[in-house]
């Protein structure tokens, strides 16, 4: 397997059309030539306006010719995914689910999920009846993806999956923002590398569980669009 390195161009909470703007000026910072895809973990728009991820999704493509794959955030609610993946069928949407992105005789496997929390949100018990089982559920499945996957792997998940990313935030909701469990399915089977959104107010822009760095990369967090390079091994092992 080649020796060079790949980079990714990432970033998370656009909450269209409340941080379009914001999106907007970050995209002209930038170069994205070089990038072999564009990941967007999460909250692409506000509020379940899906109406609103076109422009999104315009913007990038102004400046990207590649892949663009998209997991969805708390704020792209469940009841508007379809609409999300008919209004832009382009788009390479993850959900509990893996990608295979061939880069010349690379395949990195991407896989995607909203993510885990340790706790349900107070309106998550409120009005999810089973969302402890379907977190318990999402846990299994991740770990089932990653440890079956062949190839060099890219987690993405919405929320975080380790509470290292998310101080800035009270550490008394860290519970409801990540997953210290989720943390330790990262460390047993070490993915390249994990990206996440959701942390709006963390100080923390990449951190590592074991070996594994982590990036958390919210737009309202940093006002910048992570540019990632790495070195598509199939085992972070083969680093030592």
């Amino acid at each position: 397997m080649s020796s060079s390195s790949l980079t990714l161009a990432s970033v998370a909470d656009i909450h269209a059309p409340r941080f379009l703007n914001a999106f907007r000026s970050a995209l002209s910072k930038i170069e994205l030539d070089s990038c072999v895809a564009f990941i967007i973990a999460g909250d692409i728009v506000e509020r379940g306006k899906a109406r609103e991820a076109r422009a999104v999704f315009e913007l990038i493509k102004e400046k990207f010719k590649g892949p663009i794959i998209a997991v969805f955030g708390n704020e792209d609610y469940e009841e508007i995914e379809d609409r999300l993946k008919m209004d832009n069928p382009d788009i390479i949407w993850l959900n509990d689910e893996f990608y295979d992105l061939q880069v010349g005789n690379i395949t990195l496997r991407i896989i995607g999920s909203r993510g885990v929390l340790d706790n349900p949100t107070p309106w998550q018990r409120r009005n999810i009846p089973n969302i402890r089982e379907i977190y318990l559920q999402r846990l299994v499945k991740l770990k089932t993806l990653l440890r079956s996957s062949p190839h060099p792997t890219i987690l993405v998940t919405h929320y975080s999956p380790t509470y290292k990313t998310l101080k800035g935030e009270p550490p008394r909701i860290w519970p409801y923002m990540g997953s210290r469990r989720l943390e330790k399915v990262v460390e047993q089977y070490k993915p390249l590398i994990v990206i996440h959104g959701h942390a709006h107010k963390s100080h923390v822009e990449r951190a590592f569980i074991d070996v594994v760095p982590v990036y958390n990369v919210s737009l309202p967090a940093f006002n910048k669009i992570f540019l990632i390079s790495f070195k598509p091994r199939k085992s972070l092992l083969e680093y030592f």
